[in-house]
């Protein structure tokens, strides 16, 4: 094995990916023209402070220039976007795959049982721009599965984020400077399954919540979609990328609103006259937006086509199209990773400079918090 040739081979494929010209590769460790073009060539070993220098400007690992074959590629995440052009540039992905690596980082030192986990796969066939009675029907027996699986087949007014959590689909929210971005997944067969959230006070703790149930469906129903490289992250046709949202948007739909716990709970209710107030109450139980709650019941037939418009249009009229209408508090996110990077703190498994990479916190934040995280533990013994 040709260690210097391993090496100079995969700095040549980050060089194209970044674009980078010989001298600005030159310029992250600090040679010349010539001694980068001898590296790339694998004429000269590379040494290990000058790799590392090289992992930390590119955001890998020293074991992705380490590796022949793409081995380490075969470890990537895969990740699926929506109008990834506009909204899911490198710099967003480096950013986020770093965070998810972290999160398995803490995960396999942790004494988990379960430390990967990929959903369910089903290859749905969809056709045309508009979902089919039938098809929707399966979708629905896919979400209503899922539901019994995660322990919540009875459950109204779900915590996605806790309960996707305890089945090992681990989900990093952030506040990030991007306000087309609702949310992307991600999953690699040797690390699991990942969401990401944007965690932006700015938009409602319901349509978060939606957007984590619609990222699921898409890690079941659609695993050929997702990609390493954020340039081939993109659908065959517009009429695809129409239907496959679509599914995605009935999976989350239904997963959050059960169409039997509907009928069987608020048929009472339902039965009569419906305006806004009784929509108002019914998706606070739910926990979701006053449109889901809206499309649910149009599209399980309990409302009419025209009682729906008039519904809809009126929610409108009040101020709500962006806004939520008695909106849901914060929900607490993140408390997984949270609770691992706590556990490791006091196993001296991880340390304080760590944690605070794996949290994406500033340093002296992290310390005040393992401080104060210490201190409780002290006083409960």
């Amino acid at each position: 094995m040709n260690i210097a040739k391993i090496i100079g081979d995969n700095l040549k494929k980050i060089q194209e990916e970044y674009g980078y010209s010989q001298k600005e590769m030159g310029d992250i460790i600090g040679v010349t023209r010539q001694t980068i073009a001898k590296y790339l060539n694998g004429e000269q070993v590379l040494d290990s402070g000058k790799l590392y220098q090289m992992a930390k400007h590119f955001n890998k690992s020293i074991d992705y220039f380490l590796a022949p074959d793409d081995e380490e590629q075969k470890l990537a995440f895969m990740f699926r976007a929506d109008d990834p052009a506009n909204n899911f540039t490198k710099k967003l992905r480096n950013h986020i795959s770093k965070r998810f690596n972290f999160y398995h980082e803490v995960i396999n030192l942790s004494d988990s049982q379960i430390k990967d986990y990929i959903p369910e796969e089903y290859n749905l066939n969809l056709k045309g721009s508009k979902l089919s009675g039938e098809e929707k029907e399966v979708i629905e027996e896919i979400a209503e599965k899922q539901r019994r699986y995660m322990g919540v087949d009875d459950a109204t007014g779900i915590n996605v984020f806790k309960v996707f959590e305890e089945n090992n689909i681990n989900i990093v929210a952030e506040d990030i400077n991007n306000s087309k971005l609702e949310a992307l997944s991600a999953y690699s067969k040797e690390k699991g399954a990942f969401i990401f959230i944007n965690d932006s006070p700015n938009k409602p703790e319901e349509r978060k919540v939606f957007s984590v149930a619609h990222e699921l469906g898409h890690l079941i129903m659609h695993r050929d979609e997702y990609s390493k490289e954020a340039e081939d992250l993109k659908y065959t046709n517009s009429r695809i990328k129409d239907i496959r949202e679509k599914a995605a948007n009935h999976f989350a739909m239904t997963f959050l609103v059960s169409p039997k716990i509907l009928k069987r709970h608020y048929n009472y209710q339902l039965d009569g006259f419906i305006d806004l107030e009784l929509i108002y109450d019914i998706k606070q139980d739910f926990g979701v937006s006053a449109e889901c709650l809206l499309r649910a019941l149009k599209e399980y037939k309990i409302i009419e086509d025209g009682l729906y418009g008039y519904l809809r249009n009126s929610l409108h009229q009040e101020g709500f199209k962006t806004e939520e209408p008695e909106p849901r508090k914060y929900i607490k996110k993140n408390e997984k990773i949270t609770a691992l990077v706590k556990r490791l703190i006091f196993e001296d498994k991880i340390t304080i400079n760590k944690a605070a990479e794996v949290l994406n916190l500033p340093l002296l934040e992290m310390r005040q918090k393992a401080k104060g995280w210490k201190k409780v533990e002290y006083l409960q013994t």
